[in-house]
């Protein structure tokens, strides 16, 4: 399978080598090699194996979309990890890679999650159930007084980062 989603490729292999590659699935705004919220702390690894970093539909060079959606990305996920690879997701890109590694078990060489965005696999759980009883429980109007420039200040200043700039091609 072919996509048409950009992926950044680092590959700092002298001699090249046979080594698995890794493929990086990002967040809401952790693409590609950005420096602060990307994976760009991973560009060590390149010296062992190709790395490659998606930028999934609506963000970075990738084609712009209405809205995003974790089963396209899943399926542009597939088709990028052709023979095998290991593969890593952060945030929603935790949960397009669990759907992609659900479909193809068969090209995993591993699976690594970083604060996968699966809410409801542990809904039994206090806190997780807390948090979705408050979701369900905004009115209606709530979601559009969320402008994406307040999720990502919010969303970053709460944790002590500094706001990114707004780039993804929806919202």
């Amino acid at each position: 399978m072919v996509t048409d989603v950009h992926v950044t490729v680092w590959d700092d292999r002298s001699g090249g080598g046979a080594a698995t590659p890794a493929l990086f699935v990002h967040n809401i705004f952790t693409w590609g090699d950005d420096p602060e919220y990307g994976f760009a702390g991973q560009r060590p690894l390149a010296a062992d194996r190709r790395l490659l970093l998606m930028d999934r539909r609506g963000y970075g060079d990738s084609p712009d979309t209405a809205r995003s959606d974790f089963e396209v990305d899943a399926e542009d996920v597939v088709g990028l990890l052709g023979t095998g690879a290991h593969l890593v997701g952060h945030g929603n890109g935790g949960v397009v890679a669990l759907l992609a590694a659900a479909r193809r078990p068969d090209l995993l060489r591993s699976l690594a999650l970083i604060q996968p965005s699966a809410f409801t696999a542990a809904a039994d759980r206090p806190l997780v159930a807390d948090l979705l009883d408050r979701v369900r429980d905004l009115p209606p109007t709530a979601a559009a007084e969320v402008t994406p420039e307040r999720f990502l200040r919010e969303s970053t200043e709460s944790v002590g980062l500094p706001v990114p700039p707004l780039r993804c091609g929806f919202g």
